[in-house]
């Protein structure tokens, strides 16, 4: 999922056609409404411009990085090398001009997407997980797995041995009008042991969890 946050409705509404060909696409019109979406939402890849309403892209971009590590691509019409170096200091992973061909923001955003994202499917012990699907196959056979462990464990692949806080997965797997419950996350994480085992998944003790392949 994209989230565009752009105030020009004009070229908020250019971006999203172009975009929904391709992804599923949220957005937003100013800083404050983008910090709310990326907070409640799964969101892959953010284009944040950086003169915005509220709150603007650099303050949005810091904000979002205290909590999660979702690519970010700015778009602005400043071009000093200061500028260019805060959009990087303040979380961006990459920098586009105005104006742009959307054949190039289209480039921009499957290469940063391949790079964060680039196994579709991955191996974990004799099991092998689709990442695209969200499905989780030993050999032939599909294993179930109820739908927040599906995204759990997803999450715990796209960040392998590093440590995630409770914090960071309630607001992955749940949606912004779901309670975070500690006792059902540790029913997930007990199900996802059982089934891949007990040393894929460490207990960080009073922080949150580590998945370790």
């Amino acid at each position: 999922m994209i989230l565009i946050v752009e105030d020009d409705k004009d070229l908020n509404d250019t971006l999203y056609d172009f975009l929904s060909e391709k992804f599923e696409v949220l957005r937003a019109f100013d800083g404050e409404e983008a910090l709310k979406l990326a907070y409640e939402k799964n969101i892959d890849l953010i284009i944040l411009d950086i003169k915005l309403p509220k709150l603007d892209g650099f303050e949005v971009a810091k904000e979002i990085r205290k909590f999660k590590q979702t690519p970010i691509i700015f778009l602005t019409s400043l071009d000093s090398q200061k500028d260019v170096e805060k959009g990087f200091l303040s979380g961006g992973d990459d920098y586009i001009k105005k104006p742009f061909s959307l054949k190039e923001l289209y480039f921009r955003i499957e290469a940063i997407l391949k790079r964060v994202y680039k196994e579709e499917k991955m191996q974990i012990n004799d099991f092998v997980f689709d990442m695209k699907n969200l499905e989780l196959f030993k050999g032939d056979e599909k294993i179930h797995l109820k739908t927040k462990e599906l995204k759990l464990l997803s999450l715990f692949l796209k960040n392998k041995n590093r440590i995630l806080t409770k914090d960071e997965i309630f607001n992955e797997i749940y949606e912004y009008d779901e309670n975070p419950n500690e006792n059902s996350l540790r029913t997930f994480i007990r199900d996802l042991r059982h089934i891949l085992g007990n040393e894929v998944i460490e207990t960080i003790k009073g922080v949150g969890y580590k998945f370790v392949i």
